[in-house]
């Protein structure tokens, strides 16, 4: 019996105090979410584009992408450009595209036809919360 209370005795002094990984230890595993949104700003003949990024908590952080003379609106881009959200501006379109931790903003020219995938340039690259979802904002 004594032989049981000894051995009894080290392990909770061994435990050190941790509490158990898992429901209601107090220890939670957050996800991250992306929502991505255009923005558009008119100064006379001249738009400045944005590209809005929400996440989980409403924080919004707004990433300057270009200024052109034209004007912009939202678009879904067709499923070949391979985009989460994309807009349709005067002479070109912007997709945003989902690259590891990062959206990167591509530019596909439209005054000659319809956007060629592989003709697209990068014009912005942001970085995001590695994991996170990304999607379309509403």
């Amino acid at each position: 019996m004594k032989r049981l209370a000894i051995v009894l005795g080290m392990a909770a002094a061994c435990s050190g105090g941790q509490k158990p990984q898992g429901a209601g230890s107090g220890s939670q595993v957050y996800a991250k979410k992306i929502s991505l949104g255009w923005g558009f700003q008119a100064e006379g003949a001249n738009t400045s584009v944005f590209l809005q990024v929400t996440d989980e908590t409403g924080r919004q952080v707004s990433h300057p992408v270009l200024t052109f003379a034209g004007e912009c609106k939202p678009i879904v881009p067709a499923a070949e450009m391979k985009a989460i959200t994309g807009c349709s501006c005067t002479g070109f379109e912007l997709h945003a595209v989902v690259q590891g931790d990062d959206v990167v903003i591509l530019k596909a020219r439209t005054d000659n036809g319809p956007p060629d995938a592989m003709a697209r340039e990068e014009v912005g690259r942001i970085r995001t919360p590695g994991g996170a979802a990304i999607e379309a904002g509403t």
